[in-house]
C-alpha cells in the first residue's frame, strides 16, 4: 500500500516520509498483522498509511474500547457547555441509586463515603469505582437483567458495590465512564448512543461509528499476542459488554480510522463545532492536581502524562517537538488518539491486536515521532 497525503509538504519530504512507511512496513510484517494511521495539520490531511499482512482496504472497522472514553467526555463537557450539568453535580441528582453508595470499614460494615460522588469524580476516574464486573453485588444485578441490562440498568448495578476509597481519594482506572454514560443519557433525555449521534457522530460525519455488540462479526479480524509474542486469531467480542443492549461510554463503540480521525481532526481544531474552545480546554487541562488527596497518575505511554477530564495530558515536551498539553487515549486492541493543541495537529493510529504492550509503551510514539521529524513540525 502506498504512502496517501494531499499535504504539500508531502512530495517534497518523500524521503523523510519513507522513514514512517518503512516503520509501518516493518511492524505489520514482523509483529502486527494491521496497521493504519493518519495524521492532520491545520485540519489538513498530512499524512495516510495502511498497510496488513492480509490486504487492506483502509476501511476497516475496529473495536474501539477504550479509545471511546474521550468521545463520552466530550458529550459530557457539552452538557457542562449548554448548563445542563455542572461538574459538580452530584451524580445520585440523575441516578438516584448513587445515593445509597458505600464503602466497607475494616470489620466489613457498611460506611457512607465520606465525600458525594460527582460528575468531576467520573470524568477523573476518582470515583472510587473499579473495573471488576465479578464483584458480586455487581454480578447478581447483571444477572438479574440478563439480556435487557442496557446503559441506565448497568449503572445501577455498579452502584451495588462497595465503593474501594472515598470519591475524590485518587486516581483509579474503572468503570466511570460507562456510569457518566447514563448519567448523560439522563441529562440529554436520549439514549446516549442517539445524543452522541446528534452532537458528535452527525456534524463530523462519522457514518461508520456505532456502539458493537458482545459478539460482533461485522469488525476486522481481532489478534491477541501471547507472551512470546506470536500473534494469532481471537474471538471478535467484547467481554466489558454485558449485553446487546449495552452502550458502553467506557469501551463500547466500533470504528474506522478514517472516522475516528475526523473526531481527533476536530479536536485539534479547537472542536469544530462540537465543543467551544473553553470546553475544550478543561477537557485537557490536568484535573487530578486540584481534586485528588493522591494525585499521582501513571499510564502505558510513561511518566510524563497527567490526567485531564477524561485524557491523559502531557506535562513536559519531547526533545523532538511534542507540546506540553498534549492529549488523548488509546484502546485495548491498540488504537491510538493523540491531539496536540498547540501545534494544531492530531494523530490516529489503528491496530486490532489485544495484549502486546510494547505498542503503548513504545510504538505509537515512535511513529508520531517520525511524523513529527519528517514534516518538521
Amino acid at each position: 500500500m502506498e504512502a496517501e497525503s494531499h499535504h504539500p509538504q508531502y512530495r517534497q519530504g518523500i524521503l523523510t516520509m519513507n522513514r514512517i512507511t518503512d516503520y509501518v512496513d516493518l511492524l505489520v510484517k514482523t509483529k502486527v498483522p494491521y496497521l493504519d494511521v493518519i495524521a492532520f495539520k491545520d485540519g489538513e490531511e498530512l499524512f495516510r498509511y495502511y498497510n496488513a499482512r492480509k490486504g487492506a482496504t483502509g476501511k476497516e472497522r475496529l473495536l474501539m474500547f477504550s479509545a471511546t472514553k474521550p468521545l463520552t467526555a466530550v458529550l459530557a463537557l457539552r452538557l457542562v457547555e449548554e448548563g445542563v450539568l455542572s461538574l459538580d453535580t452530584p451524580v445520585s441528582e440523575l441516578l438516584p441509586e448513587y445515593k445509597d453508595v458505600y464503602l466497607l470499614n475494616e470489620k466489613g460494615e457498611r460506611i457512607p463515603p465520606k465525600t458525594v460522588m460527582t460528575v468531576k469524580h467520573l470524568l477523573t476516574m476518582t470515583a472510587g469505582l473499579t473495573y471488576d464486573l465479578s464483584r458480586y453485588p455487581v454480578e447478581q444485578a447483571l444477572q438479574g437483567k440478563g439480556s435487557m441490562t442496557d446503559t441506565r440498568a448497568a449503572a445501577s448495578a455498579f452502584a451495588k458495590a462497595p465503593l474501594v476509597f472515598n470519591p475524590g481519594a485518587r486516581f483509579q482506572y474503572s468503570l466511570c465512564h460507562d456510569v457518566l454514560a447514563a448519567v448523560i443519557e439522563v441529562a440529554s433525555g436520549m439514549p446516549f448512543s442517539a445524543y452522541m449521534k446528534r452532537i458528535i457522530l452527525d456534524p463530523l460525519g462519522m457514518e461508520n461509528t456505532c456502539f458493537s455488540k458482545r459478539s460482533d462479526n461485522d469488525v476486522a479480524d481481532l489478534y491477541t499476542a501471547d507472551a512470546e509474542g506470536n500473534v494469532y486469531l481471537s474471538a471478535k467480542e467484547n467481554t466489558l459488554l454485558v449485553s446487546d443492549r449495552y452502550e458502553s461510554g467506557g469501551a463500547g463503540l466500533i470504528s474506522t480510522i478514517e472516522d475516528y480521525a475526523r473526531f481527533a481532526r476536530a479536536l485539534s481544531i479547537g472542536g469544530a463545532g462540537i465543543l467551544q474552545a473553553e470546553s475544550l480546554k478543561r477537557l485537557y487541562t490536568p484535573t487530578l492536581d486540584t481534586i485528588a488527596v493522591d494525585n499521582s497518575f501513571t499510564c502505558v505511554q510513561g511518566s510524563d502524562y497527567g490526567y485531564g477530564l477524561g485524557v491523559r495530558v502531557r506535562r513536559v515536551p519531547t526533545a523532538w517537538g511534542l507540546s506540553v498539553g498534549e492529549y488523548g487515549w488509546d484502546g485495548a486492541a491498540g488504537t491510538y488518539l493523540m491531539v496536540d493543541p498547540v501545534k494544531r495537529v492530531s494523530v490516529v493510529i489503528g491496530l486490532h491486536l489485544m495484549n502486546w504492550p510494547a505498542v503503548f509503551r513504545h510504538e505509537h510514539l515512535a511513529i508520531v515521532q517520525k511524523i513529527y521529524e519528517a514534516f518538521s513540525i
